[in-house]
């Protein structure tokens, strides 16, 4: 492939496939009734396989039935079917005439499975409207260009002027030109870290601009209770996610879901870490389940297709740096509560209705050079890498055949546990293109100095008792602020110089403006300020926010500079 560099007024670039009724997702959508069928029968095949008599499936059925019972009593949603509890009901009844009756019911064990894995798949399913795609596409532009509109005057031009574009906030970096040509060369399955309940929207919208074709992606059901995500959600290929479920039956059909959408060629956005970071840490371990789906997709592939002609999956990373987050406190306050001990108590902080939605949107479009996605190296499902035509390196530089790595004795078999090796290898594999190509911000960098230096003035305190420092006296020199920041600034430079990580063009400034642009960033929305500047003194306001952000350069070994 060229590389061709696209500059911010390329955008947005051509669809690759011009006509939406000839996407994947349009397919799938228009096919919905028949890939729901599909799905379902392969859940009942697998399941019955692993439960092959009516005791075992009995058995099952009962921790299923427990488990929703929980799950309805304590977890209660408002995006919860409003027949839910009717039919969970109904089903215990039948459970219960089961194991009155025996052989004697005019019901099986079988047709109870049947009808849960109908009622988890159609609630599962997704949809694409191209209609409401069509409104979207139209919309968002005008909605963000407002915004970058009434966003502060030295940031505003005129017509003839040089005018700030979204793709000037929202840089987008990595070899574009290959993503876009592999998609028409397999089904891609996009990666992302998560940080935010924004980074599906964020993500949907970038590959858009990309000129690829829609995504599906799973959303957690309760996104589904805020009415403008709802809206397009529903409307827009996402399907439904609920953790809240972890019984064998719902997992298996949702992850049956996710191979054959991936074999039906609908590409797909999967965010392995599972849940958003509660550290603001990058992903260190990642959910594997949805993620094997893709190898699983592959794997039917070779099975179904000749050697020559059997469709091929890519796995492209994606990584969202974000000034900052909306949710911060909350997820802050969860991971500090999990790893303290109940020393901490959550704090919702979340945008629960489209009102807050938008004031985020205004707020992190306002400030400058909010956000940052970059894109690592498109793999194969083994990891590795691929050039623009899809064929798969190894390690070494070697072109290799993937289809080799699923045969044993001369056969293409099925091997559960070398299957989970291969995407244990693949987690890894995106894993270290997650720490390769992160972003640093500037906000990130400040933040990450600052709290180093509080670690090193009050080293005889552990990270609670840090966190409860009072505020008046939580006070560093400007200048040794400005000392170290230049330091860990050449540092950064050194590790990006060796393919280690990313830096935004901000990074290149002086001292002095970097720690300025990363307060005012940081500082955007927080009501307290995790950084605070008095006179020749550097303080903060909110010591736990301040920890959130320094974590996003935790495990760069960057702190021994300090």
């Amino acid at each position: 492939m060229s590389g061709r560099e696209y500059k911010s007024t390329d955008y947005p670039l051509p669809y690759v496939v011009e006509k939406i009724a000839d996407w994947p997702i349009a397919r799938l959508s228009n096919d919905k009734e028949n890939f729901v069928e599909e799905v379902k029968q392969r859940v009942l095949e697998k399941l019955k396989t692993k439960f092959k008599d009516e005791k075992s499936l009995r058995e099952e059925l009962a921790k299923v039935l427990y488990q929703e019972r929980i799950r309805l009593t304590e977890k209660p949603w408002k995006a919860d079917p409003p027949d839910e509890r009717q039919f969970w009901n109904g089903m215990k009844s039948k459970l219960i005439k089961l194991e009155q009756l025996e052989n004697k019911s005019s019901f099986t064990e079988a047709e109870m499975l049947d009808e849960i894995v109908d009622r988890y798949a159609n609630e599962i399913v997704g949809q694409f409207d191209e209609r409401a795609f069509g409104l979207a596409r139209a919309i968002l532009p005008q909605f963000f260009g407002r915004i970058l509109a009434a966003a502060p005057g030295k940031w505003f031009k005129t017509v003839a002027g040089n005018v700030r574009t979204i793709h000037e906030k929202i840089p987008i970096t990595g070899d574009i030109e290959k993503i876009r040509h592999l998609s028409t060369k397999g089904t891609m399955i996009v990666v992302p870290t998560h940080f935010s309940n924004m980074d599906s929207i964020m993500v949907g919208w970038i590959l858009n601009e990309l000129g690829l074709p829609a995504f599906t992606y799973g959303a957690g059901l309760n996104l589904f209770n805020i009415g403008l995500l709802a809206y397009f959600m529903s409307r827009l290929g996402a399907y439904k996610l609920d953790r809240r479920k972890k019984n064998a039956v719902y997992l298996e059909t949702l992850k049956t879901y996710s191979t054959v959408a991936i074999q039906r060629g609908a590409h797909s956005i999967f965010f392995p870490g599972g849940t958003r970071s509660r550290s603001g840490q990058i992903e260190t371990k990642l959910k594997l389940g949805l993620l094997g789906t893709a190898l699983e997709a592959q794997k039917l592939h070779y099975k179904n297709f000749p050697e020559e002609t059997a469709p091929k999956i890519f796995v492209v990373p994606c990584i969202i740096n974000y000034h900052f987050v909306l949710e911060a406190q909350g997820l802050i306050n969860d991971y500090l509560k999990e790893t303290g001990k109940e020393r901490f108590y959550k704090e919702n902080d979340e945008y629960s209705t489209s009102f807050k939605l938008i004031r985020f949107m205004w707020k992190f479009l306002s400030a400058s050079s909010s956000l940052s996605v970059s894109f690592g190296e498109p793999m194969d499902v083994l990891g590795n890498k691929v050039d623009g035509e899809g064929n798969s390196y190894n390690h070494l530089g070697q072109k290799i055949n993937v289809k080799k790595y699923f045969i044993t004795n001369g056969e293409l078999n099925d091997d559960e546990q070398r299957d989970a090796e291969y995407t244990k290898i693949l987690g890894e594999k995106i894993i270290d293109n997650y720490w390769r190509y992160n972003v640093v911000l500037t906000s990130h960098l400040v933040c990450f100095t600052v709290f180093e230096m509080l670690k090193k003035k009050y080293a005889g305190y552990d990270l609670f008792t840090l966190l409860r420092t009072p505020l008046d006296e939580i006070s560093l020199p400007y200048t040794e602020v400005v000392e170290k920041v230049n330091v860990l600034k050449e540092k950064v430079k050194e590790k990006y110089e060796l393919g280690e990580v990313l830096m935004s063009p901000e990074l290149r400034w002086n001292v002095d403006k970097i720690i300025e642009h990363g307060m005012k960033n940081i500082n955007m929305y927080h009501t307290a300020s995790p950084l605070t500047r008095n006179g020749d003194t550097i303080g903060s306001e909110e010591l736990k926010l301040l920890y959130y952000y320094h974590n996003r350069l935790e495990g760069y070994g960057l702190e021994k500079f300090i």
